[in-house]
């Protein structure tokens, strides 16, 4: 008599769905369950015999490892805990279920959930729950009062009809666990405009993955959080959102911290029946979000991007309405159809997968690119403000080229990024890359250029017939491209190299008048800097530093006044280009040397003749910010004659003048950058004629040691005027030639009979090349 009373109190607060099956299991139920109520508390430990059990009016159900059949709880407590089973609860009117290390499994064809609460709360810790044929959990509203739902620490709720169902003024958590649908059409979990959080969890769904669907008799906006959470549609859409015959259907939800969204039919989200859906993605970490969002039925999608990407399309059926907002570095690869608004901001990029209309496009320091190398596309926009950049292709062989078309008003200020090339275009043509119908919108190149082979090019506006601005490249603004520069710098660094390497080499002849012919060996360093004017080809920087170590004898033949020596040695020169660009040339070289000093005349001779090895890197900067590289190996072969007389004067004091002529002759190259660009170089040459004078003293010392200050005074002229350098065929022209003023000094010491130390600073200025620093140090050892 006491179960059919309970029986019809619990009937009494349930909602009217499916109440004649209800009935027909609580009937059949209460006929065999053992009655715990009036505030009693009953405690099933193992043992106890199974058994269905329905708690009412206050009071309290404790499962201690026991095993027992189904649960109904009016306005009771249910506590399962760990290693207990049961087969079904049923908990309504302020039930409180606890499952702690369960399990629960419905395997009844009646029964309608593993755990069903309405107006009633439940805590699913580390448990499973588990229906053959209805629903795994199942929270439902009573009398305006909703049900909720805490499932945590790796519990697994599963479901054929779906893995969880909530209804509007529910709320459900999920903590680190697992929900599944496992029927072919089943939904991981569904929601009637309830709030729901998904944190470290999976869900999954025959059909669809989260079924979100608006609430007929209560007409509220459902939340859904997704943090660090995969839901997987495996027939269906990831996220459907649905009105379900509600009147208004809004459904806010929020992916972040790496949660992810997979679907069978390739749509992540779907939107229908004029439902809307505001759905926020942030700080995807290296999750990248694949799929479509489908948007139909008169609906509408409002998709915004923080620190998120996505590839995949967003299509919007007409009668819809979708926005797409992407900002702090978000990304958005595919293609926008039937999107009325975008806003792109704080170094976020959409790229383009074909041609694409947009309704109003607004930038804040935003990217759109038109798609890969070799794909061009148009897109066409309504309104444009704001500034941004639009990253564009061009193939040069054949002018086909991407093409912003707004027409519409534009405004604001505008960058285009317009990939360059090393290979010069076979028919330049002024390419129109913006066409705008109305507004003062300005667009500039990034780079302010764009380089096509060997010659950069600027964008030029000009009205159209429309009223209307177009803007376009054009070939008549053709300047020398970076990296034309430095493949002409790189072939016209060898001469100052090699005269570089020369000149730390005459300056030993002071050591040589101190050591009265002996046999030596002598060692150098030296560092040079020049500055080669714009007016020889191409403007740049030269630091050169290296090292020479040599060792003479004297000659056993002639006058006794011969030395004889062998050289060895290497140099490192880096090159400073306009706009990042640089080069580097290793120099690596081995030469012999013979010099003439009459004691008597003061008059004395000096040759050399030096071998080169050249390794030459060139490092391009394009306007694009692009990089290019290439290298190559050349060989040189040169020499020296100097010709001078050393007159003593009086009190130790001395003049040196002297004539120096040298040459070299540097085999010729070609070599590519590897973005297409060829050079070709001729040989190169350099013919150097020089007068000078040096002046000084010798000082000595109490100890012995000598002192030998002096300064130097030299014109020097370059005779080598064609060096020729062709560059994808352009043939241009490396003219170092022209004279230099050189200005010296230094000091010699020798130390002992067998020490001799040199360090020795030089300046020189002239016709297209300037040394604004030159030093050398070294010293000599006799024996």
């Amino acid at each position: 008599m006491h179960s059919s009373n309970s029986a019809r109190s619990l009937l009494s607060g349930i909602a009217p769905v499916s109440c004649c099956l209800i009935w027909s299991m609580l009937v059949s139920t209460s006929v065999q369950a053992d009655l715990v109520e009036n505030g009693d508390v009953r405690d099933v430990t193992p043992g106890t015999p199974s058994d269905s059990y329905e708690v009412i009016t206050g009071s309290t159900l404790n499962v201690n490892g026991a095993n027992v059949m189904d649960i109904i709880s009016n306005s009771s407590a249910v506590n399962i805990r760990p290693r207990s089973t049961t087969q079904q609860i049923w908990a309504s009117n302020g039930s409180r279920v606890a499952l702690d290390g369960a399990t629960v499994t419905a395997t009844g064809a009646g029964l309608i959930a593993g755990v069903r609460l309405e107006a009633s709360e439940a805590t699913i810790n580390n448990s499973t729950v588990t229906n053959d044929h209805g629903i795994g959990l199942h929270l439902l509203q009573s009398l305006g009062v909703g049900s909720s739902a805490t499932v945590t620490a790796g519990s697994v709720i599963k479901g054929l009809e779906g893995g969880a169902f909530a209804s509007a003024l529910s709320t459900l958590k999920v903590h680190n666990s697992h929900i599944e649908g496992t029927g072919a059409d089943s939904y991981g979990v569904r929601l009637f405009s309830a709030d729901a959080e998904f944190i470290g969890s999976t869900i999954i769904g025959g059909l669809n993955g989260l079924d979100l669907r608006g609430n007929r008799p209560l007409p509220r906006e459902g939340k859904v959080l997704l943090n660090g959470t995969t839901v997987e549609g495996k027939n269906g859409a990831a996220i459907r959102v649905s009105a379900a015959g509600a009147a208004s259907t809004v459904i806010n939800i929020e992916l972040t911290n790496g949660s992810n969204l997979i679907a069978g039919n390739g749509n992540l989200l779907e939107v229908v029946g004029g439902s809307t859906a505001n759905m926020g993605v942030s700080n995807s970490g290296g999750v990248v979000l694949k799929g479509n969002i489908d948007v139909s039925e008169n609906s509408t999608a409002n998709l915004r991007f923080d620190q998120a990407r996505m590839e995949g399309d967003f299509i919007v059926e007409s009668g819809s309405t979708g926005t797409l907002g992407l900002a702090n570095g978000s990304f958005f690869k595919g293609n926008l159809v039937g999107v009325s608004g975008v806003t792109i901001n704080s170094g976020s990029e959409w790229e383009m997968a074909g041609d694409n209309t947009v309704g109003t496009l607004s930038m804040n320091a935003g990217t759109v690119a038109f798609g890969g190398a070799g794909k061009f596309y148009q897109l066409n926009v309504g309104t444009l403000t704001g500034d941004g950049t639009f990253k564009m292709d061009v193939d040069w062989a054949t002018n086909q080229h991407d093409v912003l078309n707004v027409f519409g008003v534009a405004t604001g200020n505008h960058s285009l990024w317009v990939a360059g090339s090393g290979v010069d275009p076979a028919s330049p043509q002024a390419l129109t890359l913006v066409k705008t119908a109305a507004g003062d919108a300005t667009f500039g190149l990034v780079g302010d250029q764009v380089d096509v082979g060997t010659y950069s090019y600027k964008l030029i506006s000009a009205a159209n017939g429309s009223g209307g601005t177009d803007w376009f490249l054009d070939p008549e603004t053709a300047t020398v491209s970076p990296g034309t520069r430095t493949v002409m710098a790189l072939f016209n660094t060898a001469p100052t190299v090699w005269l570089g390497e020369l000149t730390s080499l005459r300056s030993r002849m002071g050591e040589l008048r101190f050591n009265g012919g002996k046999s030596g060996a002598w060692g150098r360093t030296y560092g040079n800097k020049y500055s080669v004017d714009a007016a020889s080809g191409t403007g740049y920087k030269q630091t050169q530093q290296g090292f020479s170590l040599g060792a003479d004898a004297p000659l056993p033949m002639g006058d006794g006044q011969w030395l004889i020596g062998a050289m060895a040695g290497h140099s490192n020169s880096d090159l400073d280009l306009s706009r990042g660009s640089s080069g580097t040339v290793k120099s690596y070289y081995l030469g012999a040397y013979t010099t003439w000093l009459d004691a008597d005349t003061g008059y004395y001779f000096d040759g050399v003749l030096k071998l080169n090895r050249f390794h030459n890197e060139a490092k391009v900067s394009m306007s694009d910010g692009a990089r290019a590289k290439g290298s190559y190996n050349t060989a040189g072969l040169g020499g020296s004659v100097e010709f001078g007389r050393h007159i003593k004067l009086d009190n130790n004091y001395f003049i040196e003048p002297y004539t120096q002529f040298s040459t070299v002759v540097i085999q010729s190259q070609d070599y590519g950058l590897d973005n297409g660009m060829q050079a070709e170089g001729d040989r190169t040459r350099s013919f150097l004629g020089k007068v000078g004078t040096t002046g000084g003293r010798n000082f000595t010392l109490d100890d012995g040691t000598v002192l030998q200050p002096y300064v130097r005074v030299a014109m020097a002229h370059e005779f080598a005027k064609n060096n020729e350098v062709q560059v994808n065929n352009n043939v241009f022209n490396n003219d170092l030639s022209g004279s230099r003023a050189e200005l010296g000094a230094g000091i010699a010491a020798q130390l002992s009979e067998s020490l001799q130390l040199h360090a020795d600073f030089d300046y020189a200025s002239g016709k297209n090349i300037e040394m604004p620093f030159g030093a050398n140090v070294g010293l000599r050892y006799n024996w």
